[in-house]
């Protein structure tokens, strides 16, 4: 019925070199919607409970396992439309993130 995808085909690899032209490091930069729609899609209550909706995506996903380091992510949250990925990919770099999950929230105040 729902076909595995592997995280690490997500989104868009980013190849960093300093400014001689020297490779400092691929980055992967994955949107929360790539995610969702490799899963189950955005979640909605006739889904069932949420902790059911969460294990059949994760059930959907594979590639993390092969992550020698959990910690190599960096979610990256905002309500603004618009962000400066050069900025967020060079803090994920000098923080020693290999891959960075953007997620645009909703506005709530409006």
């Amino acid at each position: 019925m729902y076909k595995i995808t592997n995280v690490t085909l997500l989104g868009t690899e980013y190849t960093v070199a300093d400014p001689a032209g020297k490779i400092i490091k691929t980055i992967q930069v994955i949107t929360h919607t790539d995610i969702l729609s490799a899963a189950l899609g955005a979640y909605d209550e006739s889904m069932g409970p949420v902790e059911q909706y969460m294990e059949k995506s994760i059930a959907l996903l594979c590639g993390f396992e092969n992550d020698s380091n959990p910690y190599n992510t960096m979610w990256y949250a905002t309500q603004d439309e618009e962000v400066v990925l050069s900025d967020i990919i060079e803090h994920a770099i000098k923080n020693g993130y290999d891959r960075i999950i953007l997620e645009h929230l909703d506005d709530f105040d409006e």
